[in-house]
């Protein structure tokens, strides 16, 4: 048996900034969800979002969790739409365009278009607002069930629900059977800090019954 020495923190006596360091280098990898919304006059936004993953199935709902802004406490522009436009997109990040998902991140003005600042091209959904991104293979459209808030303060996280409504899928990603061929997809996700994580390294086990 492994005995390690610990070094033990408590959230109540460290900064939350000390929190959320160890909490994003021990929660890895993180697959990033490129979220895309729009505003009350149809401005759309577009970040990514590593606190994102599948809550449901049957019926089928996805999960992300906007941050405040760490030093005012301030609602970012992806929760701002989302309490006026109760939609958004998730395109999967790629190693084809990691840089230009990180450039999404930048603080702009609000109303300020990520797209046009990263190179990216929005396409139309079919069922709601938000834009597809179309260099992502995948992308899925979601309509707002939910936004639980954890907090005002800096760095205090929503919790955004919404049901998937349609699923786009590039083709070019797929095999045979109909399904997603990791390697095909190449998507990326993130560790701590500034790494990021490829997932061209995979190994395969079988489900015990």
């Amino acid at each position: 048996m492994t005995e390690y020495n610990r070094t033990t923190i408590d959230p109540a006596e460290v900064s939350w900034i000390d929190v959320y360091r160890r909490l994003t280098e021990v929660v890895v990898p993180r697959p990033i969800a490129l979220v895309s919304t729009v505003d009350g006059d149809g401005r759309p936004n577009l970040a990514p979002f590593s606190f994102f993953t599948v809550v449901s199935s049957n019926p089928p709902f996805l999960a992300f969790s906007p941050h405040r802004a760490g030093r005012s406490g301030a609602k970012k522009d992806t929760l701002r739409n989302l309490e006026v436009v109760g939609e958004f997109v998730v395109s999967i990040t790629t190693r084809a365009i990691a840089d230009r998902v990180n450039s999404c991140a930048a603080t702009l003005p609000y109303g300020d278009s990520e797209f046009q600042y990263s190179g990216l091209t929005p396409s139309p959904a079919e069922r709601v607002r938000p834009p597809l991104v179309s260099e992502s293979p995948v992308s899925i459209e979601c309509e707002l069930v939910d936004l639980h808030s954890y907090g005002e303060e800096g760095g205090a996280g929503t919790l955004a629900v919404g049901r998937v409504v349609l699923v786009h899928l590039a083709s070019e990603v797929l095999d045979s059977e109909g399904r997603i061929a990791a390697d095909r997809l190449d998507a990326v996700g993130r560790m701590g800090s500034n790494l990021w994580v490829g997932t061209s390294e995979t190994f395969e086990m079988e489900r015990p019954e």
